[in-house]
């Protein structure tokens, strides 16, 4: 068979591994990899043995031509190996020469044993280019993006050693850049699809660097979300997506005093279950040519910034829908109810109301009814429209509204305070509000998380529908009330 016919051939092999690995939306298996690196390198050998036969049937000038390249390419790699000796590593440069390494292989292969050394080494550009040290790539995959979040934001806090540097650097300039240092030196001339196409191969860190900026904005707007669920909600994990059993057990019953002779009993103990279970919530978003061109930092930096912010403001909202809507829950009952003991006598945020609330969660008893609880309320959370009276409750030295400006507070600094919008007046124009015990010492709403991870994942891959690159972001979680012992409710009065 003809030699170029084989290489059409192994090439389409190629491509139908790669179809394979993009249909199934995953990267290639250890055996596919392994076939398409040697399907790779017997197209090299034919090329090269394609190439020797053209140049022994080709005119003198095409032999001389082909000589003078070679000899070329020896004093290129000659100059290279010296260079290198001079810099402490030793290479072998007739190995370089009967392996027929092009000068961009040598350099890239000499560039990978500089990474194992210690000692750091210049790229060869002029001022205002990174300096290569050991793992390189990692340190050149966190400057690119640290400077990216710099252009964007301003500020990073300690960046990575070179990000000033490449603060000036645009999204084509680090594509040019990427690929310069993977062996491509003319990159700079390709046009912007070609360049986008070739940035974004494996060969080259881009496709890395766009990743690890999108992650550091994820990270900066996770930091930044306006949210306050979480100072006062648990935190829970499911190993799937099935629906798991939260289990309480009850309190213990007392000690029995025991005769001299006497036998020990067992304690009859109770439990309650509570389904809890998670979902996927989630967004995708690209990265085009025309981004490339524009030189649209937002794509990477603002967009998924803003996604994780509406992603923490998703399971903020669903949190206090369980208090708003005043679900039932695992005993059949509402949550806020006259036989939960939970419910306050309706009327408006004072000392009054807040002891009534207080004295309704200490008075909680454990599922066997036996032994009382001693819950003590550590959050006071309120709608915007009670923040003021709610401070001046819990910060002034008086007690607020009382004749006699001498009564000592006694609510001074004795609660947290947790405002936030989503609570809003309710279908008869009340305003709630509530109390919550500490977290970690009585159950209340649980915020479950797949696998315990609380922080939004991210995922890539190449654009099928347009060239370029497509995240997705997406959280696994799920909002449950699993005591209502922790919790205790004034529906408040009508808003004026």
């Amino acid at each position: 068979m003809d030699k170029k016919e084989l290489i059409k051939q192994k090439t389409q092999r190629q491509q139908s591994l790669l179809d394979a690995a993009r249909n199934g939306n995953r990267a290639l298996a250890d055996t596919e990899q392994a076939e398409f690196d040697s399907l790779q390198r017997e197209i090299e050998t034919l090329k090269r043995e394609i190439e020797e036969e053209e140049r022994v049937q080709g005119s003198n000038d095409d032999i001389q031509r082909v000589l003078q390249a070679e000899r070329e390419r020896y004093a290129a790699i000659a100059e290279i190996c010296g260079t290198a000796s001079q810099r402490g590593l030793e290479l072998d440069m007739q190995d370089f020469i009967k392996r027929g390494l092009s000068i961009e292989q040598v350099n890239a292969e000499v560039l990978k044993r500089f990474m194992n050394m210690n000692e750091p080494i210049s790229s060869g550009r002029s001022e205002g280019h990174l300096h290569v040290h050991k793992d390189e790539t990692d340190k050149i995959r966190d400057a690119a993006s640290d400077a990216l979040q710099m252009r964007a934001f301003g500020n990073v806090e300690n960046p990575a050693e070179g990000a000033r540097e490449m603060r000036g650097m645009k999204l084509r300039d680090i594509a040019v850049e990427c690929l310069q240092r993977s062996g491509v030196t003319y990159a700079y001339r390709l046009d912007d699809d070609e360049l986008l196409r070739r940035a974004l191969s494996p060969e080259s860190q881009f496709a890395s660097i766009l990743s690890d900026t999108v992650n550091k904005s994820m990270a900066r707007g996770n930091q930044i979300a306006q949210t306050t669920f979480e100072r006062w909600t648990s935190i829970g994990s499911n190993p799937d997506f099935k629906g798991a059993t939260h289990y309480q057990i009850s309190e213990a019953g007392d000690l029995t005093r025991m005769s001299e002779t006497g036998e020990f009993t067992f304690d009859e103990l109770k439990d309650q279950g509570v389904k809890k279970s998670i979902a996927t919530f989630g967004k995708k978003f690209g990265f085009t040519r025309q981004a490339m061109i524009n030189d649209d930092l937002g794509i990477l930096t603002k967009i998924p910034m803003l996604y994780v912010q509406s992603a923490r403001r998703g399971i903020n909202k669903l949190v206090y829908q369980q208090l708003m809507s005043n679900p039932t829950i695992f005993d059949n009952k509402p949550l806020f109810h006259a036989d939960h003991g939970n419910l306050g006598t309706a009327g408006a945020l004072s000392n009054k109301t807040l002891a009534e609330m207080k004295t309704l969660m200490k008075r909680q008893k454990g599922i066997a009814g036996k032994q009382a609880l001693n819950i003590s309320p550590k959050f006071l959370i309120v709608p915007p429209e009670l923040e003021n009276e709610a401070l001046q409750l819990l910060t002034s030295m008086a007690l607020p509204g009382q004749q006699n400006a001498g009564v000592n507070n006694i609510w001074r600094n004795a609660l947290e305070l947790v405002v936030d919008a989503e609570l809003e007046a309710d279908g008869s124009n009340l305003l709630n509000y509530f109390l919550a015990a500490d977290p970690m010492l009585s159950d209340t709403i649980e915020v479950t998380y797949l696998n315990g991870d609380d922080m939004p994942k991210l995922e890539s891959r190449m654009g099928f529908d347009f060239l370029g690159m497509e995240w997705r972001i997406y959280m696994d979680y799920g909002v449950t009330v699993t005591d209502f012992k922790g919790l205790a409710k004034n529906n408040g009065v009508a808003l004026s």
